[in-house]
């Protein structure tokens, strides 16, 4: 059986235009039991003026801890809930 819980739900572009560049998924985050808190800490590579990344193209490279925000990733609720890909993934999910 295909695990299909990380399957992008439209092409990559359309996913990528979803976001609307608020950044919080470029700040430092913990987990204290099961409950995901933000810290004021943003990646080093953001820009906190525009909120756009200074090395998009290439973060998988200079920077290897950066999550790709992949379905499977967004459903982990790592995101809050008025984020755009969790919205997105809610409502395709309610139009199934």
């Amino acid at each position: 059986m295909v695990d299909d819980s990380d399957v992008l739900p439209i092409d990559l572009q359309e996913w990528e235009e979803v976001c609307e560049h608020c950044g919080r998924c470029c700040y430092e985050k913990y987990d204290y039991r099961g409950k995901i808190f933000y810290t004021e800490v943003p990646c080093q590579y953001l820009d906190t003026e525009t909120n756009f990344c200074r090395i998009y193209e290439r973060r998988s490279e200079l920077n290897p801890d950066c999550a790709h925000l992949t379905p499977k990733l967004v459903r982990s609720g790592i995101l809050p809930d008025d984020c755009p890909y969790v919205k997105k993934l809610q409502n395709d999910a309610a139009d199934k």
